[in-house]
């Protein structure tokens, strides 16, 4: 069977062949009916639920034979308005001029003409016409795509909040023709500023009943996908403990309640069609105003290694009080690893959910710094290439060419962002690089461990390099690596000329 790799309609998908996971037994809270709101990151499926349910209200039986549902559903028919604003121009044409289009022709499916007065008329026309023969099935696709595409405009951005609220606000008043609503995006900056007048739309984003609805668990991907797992496992020469260790680590971890973790299925198809451990998620948008945010707000990148945070910081939905850790949370930057029930209020302990987040989310953030898309990735190699070679001068030199590129009007002069940068630097190469990394006397700053050689490096602002090479020296960081070969490196960062003004790199020798 083909990998269903883009194909986010249900019917082209099994009409068409495609491998299909089964979630239609997690649906069926949505089936039965209410309003909901449901918050996933993009390419996680959301439009494939949609276009699935559509396919369940619409009758269409036969698209789900072997499938649970099959012998769950009766399967009769409603009518159902299916909107996707992914699908609307809000940029070369007025978004009230994108919406009617997009009415006009929904309509125009179901021989329907419509008022084309106003978005909302249009809107309530519409729903209403439907209803006439059953209570209707409202599925929004999408619906934070005109506010998200014009967050850097902020007149435009508002014009688009008041006309989606004024279209939206009419749900209420159509509660008796209606029998499901469902409103998918990524963002939750929306919900309260659209939605303020639809006090009985529920969020199902954190509900548990939907934690393996959008992802692939462990057991659906080797169930589902053997044979092309077989053939990864076979075209990158590894074993099957080893092999799934590494997809793992690198495609799975997200979490919306703690306990179930799903890879990203998109990055998973990919990888399947191409097998070979890099970003694929990543590259399908960059989400540039986030990195910008995170810049402004000063956040460490290894900070996001844990983070713990109220549970109204991962519900904001204030577009004027946007928290960075709320948004990367949305997005898919970070994810839930525990959940903690408190009498003052529930904490979320966070993290990146793989390495390739994580690697990708570092990269895009040193281009944010350096103001040069791509760079880190020309920067990894270089720097990776001197490392093997233990080239510090061709190392260092390279180092100091980036931080010349960062802007003088964001490079504060804190020993936290030189770390940061180093940091970002670091984890350009690929290597396996943490930072903070604690030990029973003390922190190291950054650690690079491989196989059979680590690095240990120690950062100093206006200090020396010995300085930086006797702190780990003197803290012992290199004994919880013994067995390997550690190289510790001391370095120094000078404030004025923004430069790494000396370094000394020497082998740890055991009992010395």
């Amino acid at each position: 069977m083909q990998l269903p790799i883009g194909i986010q309609d249900f019917q082209k998908l099994r009409e068409g062949g495609y491998v299909y996971v089964d979630k239609t037994m997690h649906m069926m809270p949505f089936v039965q009916g209410g309003y909901y709101f449901f918050s996933r990151p993009r390419r996680f499926g959301k439009s494939l639920t949609l276009t699935t349910l559509k396919a369940i209200f619409e009758g269409q039986k036969h698209l789900f034979e072997g499938l649970w549902i099959h012998d769950q559903h009766d399967f009769e028919p409603r009518p159902v308005l299916h909107l996707n604003f992914s699908g609307i121009d809000s940029r070369s044409l007025p978004l009230a001029t994108g919406i009617l289009k997009h009415l006009q022709r929904e309509a125009g499916k179901q021989g329907l003409t419509l008022d084309l007065s106003s978005p909302s008329e249009a809107f309530q026309d519409l729903v209403l016409q439907l209803s006439r023969n059953g209570k209707v099935v409202l599925l929004i696709d999408e619906y934070d795509k005109p506010l998200v595409d014009f967050l850097d405009d902020p007149q435009r951005l508002k014009d688009h909040q008041n006309l989606l609220k004024s279209m939206y606000g009419t749900i209420k008043g159509l509660d008796e023709h209606l029998h499901l609503v469902i409103l998918t995006g990524v963002s939750r900056f929306g919900k309260l500023s659209l939605f303020s007048d639809l006090n009985n739309l529920y969020d199902a984003t954190l509900d548990p009943r939907f934690a393996e609805l959008c992802g692939y668990t462990r057991e659906e991907l080797q169930g589902k996908f053997a044979d092309q797992h077989g053939r990864a496992q076979e075209h990158l020469k590894m074993e099957p403990a080893p092999y799934w260790e590494m997809v793992r680590r690198w495609y799975n971890g997200y979490s919306w309640d703690g306990q179930c973790k799903v890879y990203c299925p998109f990055s998973m198809l990919v990888f399947l069609q191409n097998p070979g451990f890099k970003g694929h998620w990543y590259e399908t948008g960059t989400p540039t105003f986030l990195l910008k945010l995170v810049r402004q707000e000063a956040y460490t990148p290894f900070e996001f290694e844990d983070f713990t945070a109220p549970g109204s910081v991962l519900t904001t939905a204030s577009i004027d009080q946007m928290s960075p850790i709320g948004l990367m949370f949305q997005t898919g930057y970070l994810t839930i690893k525990s959940i903690e029930h408190t009498a003052g209020g529930t904490l979320y302990d966070l993290t990146y959910p793989n390495e390739e987040v994580r690697q990708a989310f570092s990269q895009g953030l040193l281009n944010e710094y350096i103001q040069r898309p791509q760079y880190s990735e020309i920067l990894g190699v270089r720097l990776q290439a001197a490392l093997e070679k233990q080239n510090w001068e061709a190392f260092f030199a390279q180092v100091n060419t980036t931080l010349a590129g960062v802007p003088y009007e964001i490079f504060p002069r804190k020993e936290a962002f030189f770390n940061s940068l180093m940091h970002l630097m670091l984890m350009s190469t690929g290597l396996p690089t943490l930072s903070q990394v604690q030990t029973s006397k003390g922190r190291m700053d950054t650690v690079i461990e491989l196989e059979k050689q680590v690095f240990i490096f120690e950062f100093k602002l206006d200090g020396t390099a010995q300085e930086a090479l006797e702190q780990i020296k003197g803290a012992g960081y290199g004994e919880k690596y013994l067995g390997k070969r550690v190289v510790m490196v001391g370095v120094n960062f000078d404030s004025a000329s923004k430069t790494v003004s000396e370094w000394v790199a020497e082998p740890l020798i055991p009992g010395s």
